[in-house]
């Protein structure tokens, strides 16, 4: 994966050589899909950049499309005893296929072999932060998937692992942002002066607070967190001091107690968008979802 990120404006000015070089390991052995795009330059956003890409690989026919997947190599520890891509060796590393113990190894070959007998390419996913219980688990009910709707949803996959090696080299638009917004659905207002905390995972497992304020009347932040360049994909929490607020509004301890502080994890997949998490809250109960 790459050590450096180029910078939009970069990758925009890059020759077509060198722009072929820095994203051809983005598709998995079709360094073509770059040089495909590059006459397509500027791009304002690596969103748009991503769409362009994709859109190159909807246009295949079917015989270049399935030529195209079978590019990809088998999940398993074979493959990298073997040796691949250095960007499949690291997500197939990431997501442990090198310490699998043998009894696990030999029911990964067998999928795969299964695998490949019904749909005739390998078996794509986006492993990079996946468990072996998910990869397992997915590979069982693709198995069980009409040809070409599993062919769908290879593609999905190679649209998930181009967007992660992407990221991997060029830095997002400033675009993104998170917000939260929290409405106490007893009083069926805004739940105005209540301490929120903003944390991220980092890559050793650490949590690091970034941000710290009380919401105001309308319930939310004085301004939108983490803008100008700062969102990175990875995950992040929201924690809500929800106890202190039912202190304030007069509930007794046996209530506020029962929540303590609410946290809501949630993932960044592309820093470009806006993350919204409203909160609704009581003193027994509360609902979150993706805003807008």
């Amino acid at each position: 994966m790459a050590a450096t990120l180029s910078s939009l404006d970069e990758i925009n000015a890059f020759s077509t050589a060198q722009f072929k070089v820095t994203l051809a390991p983005v598709f998995e052995n079709a360094p073509w899909v770059a040089e495909a795009v590059a006459s397509a330059r500027p791009f304002a956003s690596l969103t748009a950049l991503h769409k362009v890409m994709i859109a190159q690989l909807a246009a295949l026919s079917d015989d270049k499309q399935i030529a195209f997947l079978r590019g990809h190599p088998r999940l398993s520890p074979e493959t990298l005893r073997r040796g691949t891509t250095a960007e499949s060796t690291a997500e197939q590393q990431a997501a442990g296929l090198n310490t699998l113990d043998s009894a696990t190894g030999a029911r990964l070959d067998a999928l795969n072999e299964a695998y490949e007998a019904r749909f005739g390419f390998p078996f794509i996913l986006a492993v990079r932060h996946a468990s072996l219980a998910t990869i397992l688990a997915t590979f069982e009910r693709r198995l069980a998937a009409a040809p070409a709707s599993e062919r769908a949803e290879a593609m999905m996959e190679i649209a998930a692992i181009s967007w992660m090696r992407l990221l991997d080299r060029i830095g997002p638009a400033p675009t993104g942002s998170v917000s939260t917004h929290v409405l106490d659905t007893v009083r069926a207002s805004p739940a105005a002066g209540l301490g929120v905390e903003l944390w991220q995972l980092e890559m050793d497992g650490a949590m690091l607070r970034l941000e710290s304020f009380t919401t105001n009347a309308n319930g939310a932040s004085d301004r939108d967190l983490l803008d100008n360049g700062r969102l990175r994909a990875g995950r992040y929490e929201w924690r809500y001091d929800t106890s202190t607020y039912f202190a304030g509004k007069g509930y007794p301890t046996s209530a506020r107690s029962f929540l303590g502080k609410i946290n809501v994890a949630f993932s960044v997949w592309n820093p470009e968008e806006h993350f919204h998490v409203p909160l609704l809250l009581t003193p027994g109960s509360y609902t979150t979802y993706r805003g807008s």
